[in-house]
């Protein structure tokens, strides 16, 4: 079976029976990544040690996409060391950014009413992906911050969107001469 095969079994079985996903009991982070423009979060929860990530899970109010991505992040770093961990997290946010600045340039069509002429650029599954991640950074802070004598019920985040063009449905904004 080829590789992209492989991962689009992968990807249906995350899709169809999401792994980690709901509240972890006894989480010593908790952390939420919101997109504010869709009021669509992502909630983490992770039990770690100094040098271990013990267990991780999450809930999302958003698409099936934000939870096969969840589904497959939380199976990715589930009893790994934490420096690996973070090195992932950031090599993943670093292919994020790439990915929201290469989003192609939509298409204006001046023949169209005001408002109706640039095609919109979807960047649902980059605000997915970032929403998870971001969650994770969250419940990452969450639990520093615990350490530091700082009491609360989680920490939230919003994401930060690169895209180009837009804070929600990616599109072209013109620049003023």
């Amino acid at each position: 079976m080829s590789e992209e095969k492989e991962l689009e079994l992968e990807i249906g079985k995350h899709l169809m029976l999401p792994e980690n996903y709901g509240e972890l009991k006894g989480a010593n982070g908790i952390g939420i990544g919101i997109d504010h423009a869709t009021k669509t979060y992502v909630i983490m929860y992770i039990k770690r040690d100094e040098n271990t990530l013990l267990d991780v899970m999450f809930a999302t109010n958003g698409s099936q996409d934000t939870t096969a991505l969840g589904s497959l992040f939380t199976e990715m770093v589930k009893g790994d060391e934490i420096t690996n961990v973070l090195e992932s997290v950031a090599t993943l946010e670093s292919d994020l950014r790439a990915n929201y600045a290469s989003l192609p340039a939509p298409k204006i069509d001046s023949s169209k009413p005001q408002g109706e002429q640039v095609e919109r650029i979807s960047t649902e599954n980059q605000d997915s992906a970032n929403m998870v991640l971001t969650a994770f950074r969250a419940a990452m802070r969450h639990y520093e911050r615990k350490l530091g004598g700082i009491e609360e019920e989680q920490f939230e985040m919003s994401i930060s969107k690169t895209c180009p063009y837009s804070t929600t449905e990616c599109h072209f904004v013109q620049k003023a001469n």
